[in-house]
């Protein structure tokens, strides 16, 4: 006589499905992935004898973006449809993107090779990235 408790969460195809169908643990494990792997590339940039910045964008929207954004269609569709979350005073899902937000940031900071002062939008223009926004709903 063996009991089995359920679980919160179980992994299918790739994507963490909740109980609840929020993809709120699998959202997480995206960010860390996407950042796990940003890092790895800083890694690889060094001045004298790291790689180019142009092989730096091709790793980003070639792994990392994948890598980050894996059926981003099932998952994602509280980032672009609603904006807000109902936690956080309305900040859940858009505090999300902007998280999302902040390690294309540090990819493009790593493109560029620009200050850390510089605006996000303008080192975007000059990555010739799309803003993860738009990204979002490509």
């Amino acid at each position: 006589n063996h009991t089995i408790q359920p679980s919160g969460s179980h992994k299918f195809l790739g994507v963490i499905i909740d109980k609840n169908l929020n993809f709120k643990e699998h959202a997480v494990h995206a960010l860390a992935k996407g950042t796990k792997y940003t890092l790895a590339c800083n890694r690889m940039i060094q001045p004298a004898k790291g790689i180019k910045s142009r092989l730096m964008k091709r790793l980003y929207k070639g792994v990392v973006i994948p890598k980050m954004l894996y059926a981003a269609d099932v998952w994602c569709t509280g980032l672009v449809a609603k904006g807000k979350g109902k936690k956080l005073n309305g900040r859940g899902a858009q505090g999300f993107a902007s998280q999302m937000a902040r390690v294309q940031r540090m990819a493009t900071l790593m493109i560029t090779g620009g200050m850390r002062s510089t605006a996000t939008d303008i080192l975007d223009v000059h990555a010739n990235i799309l803003p993860l926004q738009q990204a979002l709903h490509k």
